[in-house]
């Protein structure tokens, strides 16, 4: 009876230590966040801040759109979330208010009961921005939303998320302003859709977005914001939505919450949103970086400690859409890394050199002119395509009517995807003696205005079709688009396989009544070769290489960074294709093999079966007679 009295002891003994021990423990905290750069960003300072103060973190960064990650809070799946004030009322079923601290105070009040609340708010607002391009809000004379009901055939491309809205959406927007007869195209949440919707607006084929205050693109692309001028979009003030029995079970929570009280300004949060979505960094490092220039985190904190992965594009890669598109598909090859871009005149030596990771790089860049034509430098392999750049020869509307009847051309930088073709049309053509070319770091504005001046006959680009920069110029009617026929008719392909001829239709551009012929090349992401070749399929390859230390991109990482980009066209077959990429052919040997275990084996089966019908060919003993004489 005492033995068994002392076990019940010393399990109730274990069991109150344990207790007691799980007491000292915190409940971690549940962060999560909207699926966009803001929220992401802002949700990073509060898992960061509060690890700090030696808070358990679990993240869902992101999570979901505010339906389900409003409804995650309520029902104890989440702890803490971004929100705004605005979008609150709205989903509260209140009446939207541009009074930022009436909107605050009817959303408090409606929490309460649920057991949330909005702690300081961080101390910018995010308002709801209906953008055009400057050329497009001139074209059609618009600068306020009210403008947009004289525009027939409205074309809006906003977010899904935009159209879902129930009192501040698209729909209640269009019945408040009177505007009818538009149509819509939508994206998903995020940063791809905007990099869609701002394509879109850049391409012409949509009139009118729809981003946030704090974009970074409305700034990097010069759009164009319109006035709301009958006051619909509330304010929306952005704070943490925190649960209120979290604050009470973590003492040190609402103090956390508290540092971050009126921190940021608009322009803070569009540097960060910027860096997210065009600079391909993570949310991590952009919050740990901008917390620790504030002095709320460790000067070691700067950074997250990420991994930096080297990305190396020629003098022509510039900031973009593509170029955001490529580095955010990257990064999802090297999860946890941000990103370095650098420009080189020898991107795929600089790969080689193991200096970088990946480059981004033209078909071009693959091969370099020797005396008898394009040899392939065997440095590097395409794992990706991107696009595509078509060439574009743009000289004056009274000047020479051909790339042969030129003189002097202007174009990009050495070792650009421009200056590297313009060289290789040139040398096809046979008049590289004869035109003088002018490699220029000035943007295509600055390089056309000089040709009017007389500095030269051309400028020739290579660039997306569409390009918004040579579309605003060709407006005034002093350009034009000239052909090169001259490329398709003469049979040049057949040595500059890598450059192809393409058409720009009629109507591309401002002014330009018909197709133009050109060339293009494609536009890749290139990983070190795994072995740098001393001889291509067209010609020898760059000497002089050190490869020891480039590291090619895993075939893991490859499919990564491939998914990412989604749907896109095959490699160029003269560009040297990642290994990963290659089909694997087996090869079944139909011949019988030799084995001389199998063979002994099977000569014993055969004498086994020889003897068997040795046995049973032998006479029945009923018919054997004995001998007479027995």
């Amino acid at each position: 009876m005492i033995k068994k009295y002392s076990k019940y002891a010393i399990a109730l003994l274990v069991c109150s230590l344990l207790a007691a021990c799980g007491g000292e423990d915190r409940k971690s905290l549940r962060v999560g966040a909207k699926p966009f750069a803001e929220s992401m960003i802002l949700a990073e300072m509060i898992a960061q801040m509060a690890e700090a103060e030696g808070i358990p973190v679990e993240r869902s960064i992101p999570f979901g759109l505010t339906p389900k990650i409003m409804e995650a809070v309520k029902q104890d799946v989440l702890d803490v979330y971004p929100e705004y004030n605005g979008t609150s009322l709205t989903f509260l079923g209140q009446a939207p208010t541009s009074d930022g601290e009436a909107s605050t105070a009817t959303v408090e009040k409606l929490f309460k009961p649920l057991g949330l609340e909005l702690t300081g708010k961080f101390g910018f607002s995010n308002d709801y921005a209906m953008v055009m391009t400057r050329e497009r809000a001139k074209d059609l004379g618009v600068s306020t939303i009210g403008d947009l009901t004289k525009v027939s055939g409205l074309r809006y491309v906003v977010d899904e998320d935009f159209v879902q809205r129930p009192a501040d959406g698209l729909q209640q927007m269009n019945r408040r302003y009177g505007i009818t007869g538009s149509s819509t195209t939508t994206h998903p949440v995020g940063t791809e859709g905007k990099d869609k919707i701002v394509s879109a607006l850049l391409d012409g084929s949509a009139d009118v977005g729809e981003l946030f205050m704090t974009d970074g693109q409305i700034a990097e692309y010069d759009l164009v914001v319109l006035t709301d001028n009958l006051g619909f979009f509330p304010v929306y003030e952005v704070a943490p939505l925190v649960r209120s029995d979290a604050l009470a079970s973590l003492k040190d929570l609402r103090a956390v919450l508290e540092k971050l009280t009126g921190k940021i300004t608009a322009a803070d949060m569009q540097v960060m949103n910027k860096a997210v979505d065009l600079d391909a960094q993570s949310a991590a490092s952009v919050a740990a970086n901008f917390l620790a220039s504030k002095g709320l985190l460790p000067e070691d904190a700067k950074g997250s400690g990420a991994a930096k992965v080297a990305v190396v594009g020629d003098p022509g890669v510039v900031r973009g859409i593509d170029t955001a598109r490529a580095l955010r598909a990257i990064r999802s090859g090297y999860a946890g890394s941000d990103l370095d871009l650098s420009n080189s005149e020898t991107p795929l030596e600089t790969l080689a050199a193991g200096e970088a990771r990946v480059a981004i790089v033209g078909a071009e860049a693959f091969y370099r002119l020797g005396d008898e034509g394009p040899m392939a430098k065997g440095l590097a392999e395409a794992f990706a395509v991107l696009g595509y750049k078509s060439g574009h020869l743009v000289g004056l509307a009274n000047g020479p009517d051909s790339i042969t009847g030129m003189s002097k051309i202007a174009t990009g930088p050495r070792g650009s995807g421009s200056a590297r073709v313009l060289e290789m049309l040139l040398d096809s053509f046979g008049i590289a003696d004869k035109v003088e070319v002018v490699n220029s770091a000035d943007d295509p504005r600055t390089q056309l205005l000089a040709m009017t001046r007389g500095s030269h006959d051309g400028v020739f680009l290579m660039a997306p079709s569409k390009d918004r920069a040579i579309a605003a110029l060709m407006r005034n009617g002093f350009y034009r688009l000239l052909s090169l026929d001259e490329w398709a008719q003469g049979g040049h392909t057949a040595r500059f396989s890598f450059i192809r001829p393409a058409t720009i239709p009629a109507d591309t551009y401002p002014n330009q009544s018909g197709a133009v012929t050109t060339v293009s090349t494609q536009l890749v992401l290139a990983s070190p070769a795994k072995t740098v070749q001393t001889a291509g399929e067209v010609g020898p390859g760059t000497a002089g290489i050190d490869s020891s230390s480039a590291i090619p991109v895993s075939a893991s990482a490859v499919e990564s960074i491939r998914e990412s980009l989604g749907a896109m066209d095959v490699i160029d077959p003269a560009i040297p294709v990642h290994g990963s990429l290659v089909p694997e052919i087996t090869v079944v040997d139909k011949s019988l093999p030799f084995s001389a275990d199998v063979s002994i084996i099977n000569i014993l089966m055969i004498l086994f079966t020889v003897w068997i019908l040795y046995l049973v060919a032998l006479p029945s003993p009923r018919d054997f007679k004995m001998p007479d004489d027995l």
